[in-house]
């Protein structure tokens, strides 16, 4: 069995995944112009504003796109095909997307537009990865 990939922890992205492995979902907000930065950077994309503090947001959204992926060869997915690969529109801000996957949702019963909530995979003591399940 394959490893799953692992992201690289840098000091950009450390919020993201420290609140990660609490089970809680953080993404960084410019205090200059209240815009949400994610993926991570050391800088807003809308104004350049580097004051960026991370804030924790309602896990929220809904499935933006998706894409099923229905053969192997993904290292570390292998033994999951099918499986899909959702992006989410979190609730806190338009086109604020995120991606990840819904390991408990057949792959058949994901639609555009399918209210969807954060879970977290838990793939050691070190690394936990948001993911997405349906709403209730």
């Amino acid at each position: 069995m394959t490893t799953r990939p692992r992201p690289i922890l840098d000091a950009v992205n450390a919020a993201y995944w420290e609140a990660a492995r609490e089970h809680r979902f953080v993404l960084i907000r410019c205090d200059a112009c209240g815009k949400y930065v994610h993926p991570p950077r050391p800088a807003c994309p809308r104004c350049q504003s580097e004051s960026l503090v991370p804030t924790e947001v309602s896990g929220n959204g809904t499935v933006y796109s998706f894409g099923v992926m229905h053969r192997g060869g993904n290292p570390g997915f292998d033994e999951k095909v099918p499986f899909a690969v959702v992006v989410v529109e979190l609730d806190e801000e338009e086109r604020l997307l995120t991606v990840g996957n819904m390991p408990d949702c057949p792959v058949d019963d994901i639609e555009i537009g399918m209210r969807v909530t954060v879970t977290f995979e838990d793939l050691d003591d070190e690394i936990t990865l948001p993911q997405w399940t349906r709403a209730s």
